[in-house]
């Protein structure tokens, strides 16, 4: 029974101009200058008129490091923070993953001598079913676009950001993993450095292929209704995350109500291939990326991919495995760790203090120019 709570804790984690963007930012209320975790609502082109009828206006955090004010002449690097499905900014900043605080475990890091200062930026990813999984879609909105061009402008105008590539990391779990890759390997021009903890739908395998039963639920969805924005149960939650992938990866707007397509359909009561659309999903999946994105990942300063060796999510197993066995192929460097113990989401504040912020102190450019 605790196995199986915490299996379900950990589904729940898993697969979440620059003058417009300027008069478009909202500071929270309360936030003072001097404050180094400030939230504000940033209104995004690149979301707007979504079919989902999500806003374009999304929650941002950012926090700046101890000496942010009292040194006005630093300049400082820049990590972006991406949560995982379900989830949302509140995952990294406010009693999230075990507990943590961001600001708490940031000072903490760069008091101890374990990280450098840097200024870490955390967006919101999820929509209306949960995720957008930080991808451009005709359905969900171009989350790609807001990322790496609107919200990263707004960050660099608005804060004092080392503004090149060189100074500028990302990193996510699950949902976010996945982001982190995708957006790195294709923005070598935006971010040098990328960080991937139990990263989701690297490629095609386990539980997101046919041999999973969730799928014969999905194909037969008729309603909005059906579906469960908060999964009591394996088969709900799997039903939602490939809703929430199909109108990221496969979207079609002319297909109500869920404005998506999936890569399997069902005929004499079997789940078969509908390889038009299976193929359309492959081409949004790293594995299936790195030839074309080669050169661009050589580009990277660093890449560091892990994930717990108890973790539930077979096709993650399997296709981070793939992914570091195609980049060594090709002898992009990278690291790649399986950790002792952890699940899917029980070590990822360990992480950070061990592996993810000394990853980022080494491989970001700390040099400082004016």
């Amino acid at each position: 029974m605790l196995k199986h709570r915490r299996f379900r804790v950990a589904l729940l984690l898993v697969l979440s101009t620059l003058a417009t963007l300027s008069s478009n930012a909202q500071p929270a209320a309360g936030r003072a200058p001097g404050d180094r975790l400030v939230e504000f609502k940033l209104t995004s082109p690149a979301l707007k008129n979504n079919l989902l009828g999500d806003p374009a206006e999304q929650s941002v955090a950012v926090y700046l490091p101890p000496s942010y004010y009292s040194s006005p002449a630093t300049r400082f690097p820049t990590v972006y923070l991406l949560h995982g499905f379900t989830g949302n900014i509140k995952a990294w900043t406010t009693n999230g993953y075990q507990g943590m605080n961001l600001k708490d475990l940031m000072d903490a890091m760069v008091k101890s001598g374990k990280s450098r200062e840097m200024i870490v930026v955390v967006p919101n990813g999820a929509n209306a079913y949960g995720g957008a999984f930080y991808a451009n879609s005709s359905v969900t909105g171009n989350w790609e676009d807001y990322i790496v061009r609107d919200l990263v402008g707004y960050v660099d105008s608005h804060y004092r950001t080392l503004a090149r590539a060189e100074s500028r990391g990302i990193v996510g779990h699950s949902m976010g993993g996945y982001g982190a890759v995708v957006l790195g390997m294709k923005h070598p021009d935006v971010f040098s450095s990328v960080y991937a903890l139990s990263p989701c739908c690297l490629g095609m395998a386990g539980d997101l292929s046919e041999e999973n039963n969730a799928w014969k639920k999905t194909i037969n969805l008729k309603s909005k209704a059906e579906l469960s924005a908060k999964p009591q149960s394996f088969a709900d939650f799997y039903t939602l995350a490939f809703v929430a992938i199909g109108t990221s990866f496969s979207p079609n707007p002319e297909r109500a109500p869920f404005f998506a397509d999936f890569p399997f359909l069902e005929r004499n009561g079997h789940i078969e291939k509908n390889d038009v659309v299976y193929q359309l999903w492959r081409s949004k999946m790293p594995l299936y990326m790195v030839d074309e994105n080669k050169q661009n990942l050589r580009k990277l300063r660093g890449i560091f991919i892990d994930y717990g060796e108890n973790e539930e999510f077979s096709h993650i197993r399997t296709t981070t495995n793939l992914f570091s066995k195609a980049l060594a192929e090709r002898n992009i460097p990278h690291a790649f760790e399986v950790y002792p113990v952890g699940d899917h989401g029980s070590k990822i504040r360990e992480r950070l203090e061990t592996r993810v912020l000394q990853f980022f102190s080494e491989k970001l450019d700390f040099s400082n120019s004016k």
